[in-house]
């Protein structure tokens, strides 16, 4: 059912006609003789007066004349009042099940109100309003139902809500919406998009990878971000293509390592370079046989841009995991010593709490 609104009443909109009226009473007219001055008739204007009718340009016009307050005043008032009229009708169009959503995705609306995105101090119905145009749809119980455009790599142990999943994708939309870049990416270039990520890698001890990063893919066609991630949208990347020929690539720092990090940027640079997302809004399913064929293919892909296959191999057949032996390995490779204790980690040939302490975690500025 739909909620009450809890502040604007249509008793307490004013309409244009109420400042016709007053300007009977202050010049002494009769409506018989304004409706003769204005080139109207008596009942039109009457209606209008009493709230039953808008003003029209021709009446815009005749109250120049007649009043001398010019017409582009009585339109504007007129405009003012469809807009008031219009936002009292949209918050009284809001339904229970509507503020539910916003409930569940208060942690989005946290992350918007500290941003600037959104202004403090809006009353409910005042936020799901701003939501719907910020997020571009005409109610927040469509969130949960939005078709996932993209490529993603989904968490398997963490829950899902789909209105907070819903949210996190209009928002990576939203951000790159308005961006352009100069090239497309180009297949027969990745090598040199693999050196220069990995050059970011090493410099980015102490510091914020992500602006370097921007600049670095850009100029591949593709356009990356960091987006906030948010309880109940466990993702680690999202992909999609654009109508342009252009990508774009969000990655989250959910799981706070830097090692998972950068495994997922690659991971996901490796959906676009084995072709995985053709088409403009092609979706991959992680759920299909097809798409975990396309999951371990994009995980192979990364696993071999970081550390070469055949020198991992002498790195393992050589047996030695001391951390002397590993940064000497990863310098070998261009990577941090961290790239190579995750991978040992995960693959169980070290346990996990072993060289933890060299391993940087990510934080949310």
């Amino acid at each position: 059912m739909a909620v009450k609104k809890r502040g604007l009443s249509p008793d307490l909109l004013i309409h244009p006609g109420e400042t016709i009226a007053d300007l009977l009473v202050d010049r002494g007219i009769t409506q018989k003789e304004l409706s003769q001055r204005a080139g109207v008739s008596e009942a039109f204007l009457s209606d209008v007066i009493r709230g039953k009718k808008d003003i029209s340009k021709g009446l815009a016009m005749g109250l120049e004349y007649a009043f001398g307050v010019p017409s582009s005043f009585w339109l504007n008032l007129q405009a003012n009042y469809d807009a008031e009229l219009l936002a009292l009708r949209e918050a009284e169009s809001i339904r229970d099940e509507e503020l539910n959503v916003l409930a569940s995705i208060h942690e989005v609306v946290d992350y918007l109100c500290k941003t600037a995105v959104l202004p403090g101090g809006l009353t409910s119905e005042q936020t799901v309003l701003m939501l719907r145009a910020h997020f571009q749809v005409s109610s927040l119980t469509a969130l949960g139902s939005l078709a996932p455009v993209g490529a993603f790599r989904m968490s398997d142990k963490a829950p899902i809500n789909s209105d907070v999943l819903g949210a996190w994708l209009c928002l990576c939309k939203v951000q790159g919406a308005t961006s352009r870049l100069g090239s497309v990416f180009d297949r027969a270039r990745i090598g040199e998009l693999v050196w220069g990520i990995k050059r970011i890698m090493l410099n980015s001890k102490n510091k914020d990878p992500q602006k370097p990063l921007e600049d670095l893919f850009a100029q591949f066609g593709i356009d990356f971000s960091v987006m906030h991630n948010f309880h109940g949208a466990p993702v680690h990347g999202y992909i999609s293509r654009k109508e342009d020929g252009t990508f774009r690539m969000v990655l989250t720092i959910r799981r706070a390592y830097a090692d998972i990090f950068w495994f997922s940027l690659f991971h996901e640079l490796g959906h676009i370079v084995n072709g995985d997302i053709a088409k403009v809004g092609d979706y991959v399913d992680a759920q299909r046989p097809e798409d975990d064929r396309k999951e371990k293919a994009a995980d192979a892909f990364a696993s071999a841009a970081l550390l070469e296959p055949n020198s991992y191999q002498l790195f393992l057949n050589n047996g030695s995991y001391s951390y002397p032996s590993i940064c000497a390995y990863a310098q070998s490779q261009g990577v941090p010593p961290y790239v190579v204790i995750g991978r040992l980690q995960k693959e169980g040939l070290i346990p996990w709490s072993k060289f933890t302490k060299y391993k940087p975690r990510y934080k949310w500025a």
